[in-house]
């Protein structure tokens, strides 16, 4: 089938494959360096140094895991039937997972409504992220509904961008505003990485389907925005922590605010790794409760995740207290698999997420495939590896759901059958990672 496809050429960022091995190991290994030359001037967060030893060994055969996953020849995602290609989620089942999203914000910030005030107090404080938190009560259940708001966006530009359709003007209406309502929640909840999850979706489609994405300035862009990236993250980091803890609190100790900034960014990721590498050095493991793995299953409402946790016997570790610090308390990915499951099941979970991610990519790069759209969970989940696991978190609950369900109702669009194409027939555009 590999000749009968639209094939879309990609910058090397895309690539789970080359993202794990050319980003991740180094990475990995670098910090190892880092924290056996410097110990714990590496982070500023407080703690004990697990990073070494047995658990760096077990972590690193994690990593590998992932990476001989991402080398398979294998395409979980490929669709066999010609028939098949072609097919998009109905405008419809759009419009509702975005109004949904909306709905959920306002039932989050509903407060706001009725008491005005509570903005406006915020506003004044330096504090302002913790005054709102303070503020305004979320509900688990019907507030959670504003994490659709980024299926919302894959399901949106994967019709503006890979399927190049004209969005109707009230869809762009709605995605204006959730974008609005994305960037209110990452300022006043202090919580930037629904800003940053939105930021990866838009490049992804953007400079991978969009009709100027290959040419002119774009173009050369392309190859570099990693870089751009970086800097522009480091900005919004840096612009969301002054509000959260530099005005309130770390003003008084420290002389160089962008020197905070740095080493905070450090110890997010550092501190991550140290934390998971803790917890299978002084803890037992596996566990076999899967606090990381299936963090959406503890937290499901009503009776499912009470069930579930007196089934695996979820009981407090005090792990953070005794020897993490509660301000940096990702376990990381690598490691919150490795506690979770133990070595040997871990290796192949994290193999087989390796090998769907390839393959997710795979099918991004085929605008035919409506498949494409599972990439952007993925690829979050490669990229935030060192600090949780995404695809385990129950901010990705709903995420899945949504674009389980768009795949589900996907069809041929209105007055034509889905794409039949022969076999044989050469590709329109090819070349690129693979």
């Amino acid at each position: 089938m590999s000749g009968s496809r639209i094939v879309r050429p990609m910058p090397w960022w895309f690539s789970p494959r080359v993202l794990t091995w050319c980003v991740l190991m180094p990475t990995y290994v670098g910090l190892w360096t880092a924290s056996e030359l410097l110990g714990l001037k590496l982070s500023t967060a407080k703690g004990f140094s697990f990073f070494h030893g047995e658990a760096f060994l077990y972590g690193l055969a994690g990593l590998l895991a992932l990476g001989y996953g991402t080398l398979l020849p294998v395409h979980l995602l490929a669709i066999r039937d010609p028939r098949r290609l072609g097919l998009r989620p109905p405008v419809g089942y759009i419009y509702f997972v975005g109004l949904l999203a909306v709905f959920g914000y306002v039932w989050w910030f509903r407060d706001l409504a009725t008491n005005p005030s509570i903005l406006l107090d915020a506003l004044r404080s330096p504090t302002f992220s913790y005054q709102m938190r303070a503020s305004i009560e979320r509900s688990a259940g019907l507030g959670s509904l504003a994490t659709l708001g980024l299926a919302f966006f894959v399901l949106v530009a994967h019709r503006a961008w890979t399927l190049r359709e004209p969005l109707p003007g009230p869809l762009r209406a709605l995605a204006v505003l959730l974008l609005l309502l994305t960037v209110f929640r990452a300022f006043a909840w202090a919580e930037r990485l629904a800003l940053f999850e939105v930021a990866v979706v838009l490049a992804l489609f953007g400079f991978g389907h969009a009709e100027r994405a290959g040419r002119g300035a774009l173009g050369a862009l392309r190859p570099l925005l990693p870089a751009v990236a970086i800097a522009a993250g480091v900005l919004v980091f840096g612009i969301g922590e002054y509000f959260r803890s530099w005005a309130s609190h770390y003003s008084q100790h420290e002389s160089s605010f962008w020197t905070f900034i740095g080493q905070r960014l450090v110890n997010y990721y550092f501190q991550a790794l140290n934390t998971g590498a803790g917890m299978i050095t002084v803890l037992e493991w596996p566990s076999l409760q899967f606090g990381n793995t299936l963090d959406w299953l503890h937290r499901f409402p009503i009776l499912l995740g009470p069930i579930f946790r007196y089934i695996v016997e979820l009981k407090p570790t005090f792990y953070l207290e005794r020897f993490g610090d509660p301000e940096f308390n990702n376990p990381s990915g690598l490691f919150g698999v490795l506690y979770d499951m133990g070595l040997a099941p871990a290796i192949l979970l994290l193999a087989a997420t390796g090998l769907l991610a390839q393959s997710a990519f795979r099918a991004f790069r085929e605008p035919d495939n409506v498949l494409g759209i599972f990439f952007p969970i993925l690829y979050l989940t490669v990229i935030e590896f060192f600090r949780y696991w995404y695809l385990g978190n129950s901010r990705a609950f709903l995420f899945i759901l949504a674009l389980v369900g768009a795949a589900m109702l996907a069809r041929a669009p209105a007055g034509a059958a889905a794409r039949t194409v022969l076999p044989g027939a050469a590709p329109a555009v090819s070349g690129g990672l693979r």
